[in-house]
């Protein structure tokens, strides 16, 4: 549908969080395997920082597509959630929503919870990348 000399541009966000409080993660890590695991019948990946490598390697798809001139660029950020702004996040990803309510509702109270008894903050350390792409 991109016409000969058209730009493909992509922005994806791939949050990390809380870096600083190692004791929170290990606790929401186990939630995620009590819920979201057991929901899905299948064990969630450990989150990783987002990087250089994985960035080229996703802009690099486009070659196989035939695209010329492909770029990468990666920005970062910081956000900063109350255990109540953290949750309502998490209540915007399709694969949260997905998860039966009761048990949905028991896992975000169970991450609330977890925020509130380690300072009442979480933060997200955002990697955003840029992928740009010609078509000949």
């Amino acid at each position: 549908m991109l016409k000969s000399g058209g730009a493909f541009a992509r922005f994806a966000n791939h949050p990390y969080c809380d870096k600083g409080k190692p004791a929170l993660m290990e606790e929401i890590e186990a939630l995620y395997g009590q819920y979201y695991d057991k929901f899905y019948r299948s064990k969630q990946q450990l989150p990783q920082e987002y990087g250089r490598e994985q960035a080229k390697a996703r802009a690099m798809v486009a070659e196989k597509y035939g695209f010329t001139d492909i770029r990468y660029a990666l920005f970062q950020r910081t956000r900063v959630f109350s255990a109540q702004e953290y949750v309502a996040l998490l209540g915007t990803y399709s694969d949260h929503i997905a998860i039966e309510e009761s048990v949905r509702k028991e896992f975000f109270a169970g991450i609330e919870n977890a925020i509130i008894r380690h300072g009442g903050s979480i933060t997200l350390y955002d990697t955003l990348d840029l992928q740009l792409a010609r078509k000949p």
